[in-house]
Formats: C-alpha cells, structure tokens, sequence
C-alpha cells in the first residue's frame, strides 16, 4: 500500500503532464456537494479518455493522488493503461479537457471530445456554485488554470436545448453493448471519432451480440445538436458489414468497370 501510494506521489512531483487539481474554496462544505463534484471530476476525465481513444475504450486509469484539507484541493494523475501503446495519452486527454472546459466558459460550443455525458459532468461545477458554501472552484494542470463561472452552466444549457431529428444512417466498428436501464449499443464512426450511442430493441439483441467487435450499418432516427455531433440513434435497422481490408480498392473497381463487369 505504502510502495503504491509513494509512486502515486513521485508522479505528482515529478509529472508536468499528467495531473489536474480541483479546488474548492468557501464558508461551508456540503457532504453531498462534495461527493457530486468529485463524481463529476473522476466521470469527465474518464468520458473524455473513452471518448477520444481510437477504441472507444478507456487508456488511462486516474488515482486521486492527494485530498488537502482547509479548502479542498484534489488532485488526479493519470496512469496509461498500457505505457507502451498509451504513452501520450494523459497529455492529450488533459489537452481536451482544459481547452474544453475554456471553451464552454466562453460561449455555448460543444468542445471536440466533448460528449453529452461530458458535457453534463462539466455542467455540475457551474451549477454548485454558491456564495454560501462552495463559492470557488478552480482548475489547474500544470501551466494552465481556470475558475469556473455560473455561465459554464447556462452555456451548456443552451447547448443540449438546441437538438434536430431526421432518419439516416451511420456506419462504424460496434465497440459494445449495454443492457443497463434504455439498452444501447456503442458504435465507433470512424469519420467523426467518437462512438455514438444506439438505443435498440430487443428483436435486435441477438444480431447486435454477433455483430459485437464487427463493422456495422445502423439506421434510424438519429438526434443531432444543431452544427454539432450526433447524440444517439432509435435503431430501426442493424447489419453486419465486411472488414474494410475485405472491400474491394479503387483501383479494382475501375478494372473492373473498364472490363464491363
């Protein structure tokens, strides 16, 4: 326990890349106050990983390396999940999150690597601002610092009000089934980066379950925000698709068309 809790420690002093520290000041400190915000911190830090890894799988585990008291100071250190393939992932992943939350303090945008889930992680430290109790909260990672303002939540207000539905399709890698509350299915589209959530039937189950790790076509009606990324999907239609090293190149589609195949 000591040998982990000293190496934790070491990356902390010796990192300037992998750790982000939540501040909290003022008069009073609600327990369950406290536990939102530390929910939200560890949840948006592991939602932004998931949501910008190649996957769609999470490449860096977080350890609260340290909880000061007075006012509260926590700060988190990201340890690659596997240091050969995931050496740079915390700096990017901190990347994301710091301009992320600078650009939701300015106006109402949704940030790249930004998901809903995200979002509404990022929405808890503007709505628990309160003179009488928590009445500061700060970030900071290295070089950079932030405090958070009531506006951080009015601008994601604005941003999960203003969504568009129409019917269409999208195809990508499906990366995971869940079957915890609405069942849905995680389909990673390669175009736009990121895995968009399907909600499904159960007639779909068993073809979902074949097709998991699989290229996929899904069609239904899909939820937008207005000029940004897709939110999720009511599937209608579900189909298996080739690897993309099995589809034929262009160059063997034009042989094939000057053959008149």
């Amino acid at each position: 326990m000591q040998n982990r809790e000293s190496k934790v420690s070491s990356l902390v002093e010796g990192s300037t890349h992998t750790t982000l520290t939540l501040s909290i000041d003022g008069p009073y400190f609600p327990l369950d106050k406290f536990r939102k915000a530390l929910d939200s911190f560890i949840d948006l830090l592991t939602e932004v990983d998931k949501e910008t890894s190649d996957s769609g799988t999470l490449t860096i585990e977080w350890a609260i390396s340290s909880i000061r008291s007075g006012s509260i100071h926590i700060t988190a250190v990201a340890n690659p999940v596997n240091e050969e393939l995931h050496k740079t992932r915390p700096t990017e992943v901190l990347k994301v999150v710091t301009q992320g939350i600078d650009q939701l303090q300015e106006s109402a945008l949704i940030p790249d690597g930004f998901s809903e889930s995200a979002l509404r992680y990022s929405r808890t430290f503007g709505e628990i601002l309160n003179a009488d109790d928590f009445a500061e909260i700060r970030f900071k990672s290295n070089d950079w610092s932030t405090s958070i303002a009531p506006k951080l939540a009015s601008h994601i207000d604005q941003i999960t009000r203003t969504t568009q539905k129409f019917y269409g399709s999208i195809e990508g890698v499906l990366v995971s089934i869940s079957v915890a509350g609405k069942q849905s299915l995680g389909v990673r589209n390669s175009i736009e980066a990121k895995t968009i959530k399907c909600h499904f039937k159960d007639e779909l189950f068993e073809k979902a379950k074949d097709a998991l790790g699989h290229r996929v076509y899904v069609f239904g009606l899909i939820r937008q925000r207005v000029h940004g990324p897709k939110v999720n999907i009511q599937v209608e239609e579900l189909r298996t698709l080739p690897p993309v090293d099995a589809l034929p190149t262009t160059s063997e589609i034009l042989a094939k068309l000057r053959a008149g195949q």
